[in-house]
């Protein structure tokens, strides 16, 4: 062992046993770094909880790598549209197949959607509703499964064949019995073969709340091409929405740009659509996280701030207390450098037990929070880093003030204080 190892070594001990021998004053000098850390960690946990069942929603969702298009009103409110903004056709199949021609290497699917409503009947009901007209990748862009029956067929979808597929609540609605693949449904006065029956979607973002999806288990899907032909007389088979999945994130925002040039170009140079990326959304969810955290660690190091003050008044108080013991040192040999790190390494092993200790109240602060609120508990081991890092860069800082006091004493004088 070198001589360095050595003096740290006792350094150590004698600040443990002063720290031992004096619990209360101890106590103090820590509280205040138990409650900045408790309180830092606690807002952060909060904050990655919230974000991690947003995360998970979306997941749920189908996933954050998709592109949504959608038509937008090309005519502003109080003007007139031009007769090229009347010539348009609006979204359709053609933008789906040219967008997806764009890069078929990274375009992992592509869903259709054109929406109707329609009255709805069955042996046991009789209902308006919303009819989901769907074409290409839909049930698994947007994260359905299939629980009995089969999903549409190609030759379903261009041939624009009567069947349907129903969601949960659709299917106990319309047919309560429980016996729902093969039953007839009329869909305005078109006769239609029920072939599926989609697994219920539930996502509760905190306990005791409704599903969030219950509307998700409301669908009638039928093939689109149905839906344009035989229930809204659109001869030009318009969509209202078009999904693009790529894989890869990072490949979104190139795609988006070279999918907005092509649509421009197909609908006559009028942007009467508007493209809504689902990972964009996220982006500006987490943004608007980063402010919470901002906030929660402004909260957290205003109680550092706190504590660092009252730990200097009474780490100076304790100066005062061993002045003769300091004088003493000094004069069978000890340097003030040697004050300096005797005075630094109490402070910081003070800080040390005192950020441990934070961190044990921030979880179970955590744990009581989340609980009332409903949600499960999530700790990144980046909030314990920086919740510890904060509590040890303050311990330094205010402890340097009374160290560097008691390392500059005279040592006559330090002797003669009573």
């Amino acid at each position: 062992m070198s001589a360095a190892q050595g003096a740290f070594r006792e350094r150590v001990r004698s600040a443990w046993t002063e720290m031992r021998e004096n619990p209360g004053r101890s106590t103090l000098q820590a509280l205040g770094v138990m409650l900045g850390v408790a309180s830092v960690l606690g807002g952060f946990s909060i904050a990655d909880s919230q974000r991690r069942r947003a995360e998970e929603l979306f997941v749920k969702i189908g996933g954050l790598d998709k592109l949504n298009v959608q038509p937008a009103a090309a005519v502003k409110d109080g003007t007139t549209p031009s007769a090229l903004e009347t010539a348009n056709l609006g979204l359709r199949g053609i933008d789906a197949d040219s967008g997806e021609s764009l890069d078929r290497a990274r375009v992992a699917g592509v869903s259709q959607q054109k929406m109707a409503r329609a009255r709805v009947r069955s042996a046991y009901a009789d209902q308006e509703r919303q009819i989901s007209g769907i074409a290409g990748d839909y049930f698994a862009i947007n994260g359905y499964s299939l629980e009995a029956g089969r999903t549409f067929s190609a030759h379903d979808l261009d041939s624009a064949a009567p069947v349907a597929i129903l969601g949960k609540e659709a299917a106990s609605v319309f047919f309560p019995t429980g016996d729902v693949v093969g039953q007839q449904i009329r869909v305005g006065d078109t006769p239609v073969t029920v072939i599926g029956l989609l697994q219920e979607k539930v996502f509760r973002f905190r306990e005791g709340q409704g599903n969030v999806f219950a509307w998700r288990n409301r669908i009638i899907a039928l093939p689109a091409s149905l839906v344009a032909r035989r229930m809204q007389g659109d001869a030009y088979q318009r969509l209202d929405r078009v999904t693009f999945r790529l894989p890869e994130i990072k490949a979104l925002s190139g795609f988006s740009k070279q999918l907005d040039v092509l649509l421009t170009a197909n609908h006559r140079l009028q942007r009467d659509f508007r493209l809504d990326d689902v990972a964009a959304r996220m982006r500006k969810m987490e943004s608007q996280g980063d402010i919470y955290n901002m906030i929660f660690m402004l909260s957290g190091v205003l109680a550092l701030l706190g504590g660092g003050m009252v730990n200097v008044n009474i780490q100076m108080a304790t100066l005062k207390e061993r002045v003769r013991e300091v004088g003493v040192k000094m004069a069978i040999g000890a340097g003030g450098r040697e004050i300096f790190k005797e005075f630094m390494t109490e402070a910081l092993l003070l800080t040390g037990a005192g950020g441990l200790v934070g961190l044990a109240l921030g979880i179970a602060f955590s744990k009581v929070i989340t609980a009332s609120i409903g949600i499960p508990l999530h700790m990144e081991a980046a909030s314990f880093a920086w919740a510890y890092v904060l509590a040890a860069l303050f311990g330094f800082v205010f402890a340097l003030y009374p160290a560097v006091k008691a390392s500059r004493l005279s040592p006559m004088e330090a002797l003669r204080y009573e």
